[in-house]
């Protein structure tokens, strides 16, 4: 072999090890809060694949791969963002935060593209959902996600769906 097949194949190596990385970012979890006052309802919806949902067109979601601050190569995660949402129903103020969870900061590593979504949730300025994993962190656990989240009226209490993801 001479050094220029043997630069060839690196060349080659490297172009297949970049597409496998970029697909390794392929799910794309997602998650939109919809302040509905004529019902009286705060509704939050996640999906953990948004391209193969059905989705409402509006509000816009949230995907939070988005909110991931990342190293220049794109594979460590260095930091997140959060995302804030408010929902006002007659005298009762719902404030949503939303933000990724992660398993582990390297994206090529184990369930390092597995990332999900946390909500928390304040009404009238006290928490009423705190820290609530959209599915489980630990993607080698994951059975069931939480579907949507609502809350009706001047509830303190979340009404809570969970899915499968064989649904």
């Amino acid at each position: 072999m001479n050094s220029r097949s043997l630069w060839l194949t690196a060349g080659t190596l490297l172009a297949v090890s970049t597409v496998l990385a970029r697909t390794a970012f392929a799910e794309d979890p997602a998650a939109s809060c919809t302040c509905d006052s004529k019902a009286g309802a705060l509704i939050i919806r996640y999906t953990p694949e948004l391209a193969g949902a059905k989705w409402p067109k509006t509000p816009a979601p949230v995907h939070f791969m988005a909110l991931l601050k990342l190293d220049k190569a794109q594979t460590t995660v260095e930091g997140t963002k959060t995302h804030h949402f408010t929902c006002r129903l007659k005298s009762v103020q719902y404030v949503v935060t939303l933000e990724p969870g992660v398993a582990n900061p390297d994206l090529l590593g184990r369930c390092g593209a597995a990332v999900t979504g946390i909500v928390s949730v304040k009404r009238n300025g006290a928490v009423v959902l705190a820290d609530q994993e959209f599915e489980t962190i630990n993607c080698h656990e994951r059975e069931k996600y939480i579907k949507s989240v609502t809350f009706t009226g001047g509830a303190s209490k979340a009404a809570i769906e969970y899915a499968t993801y064989q649904e």
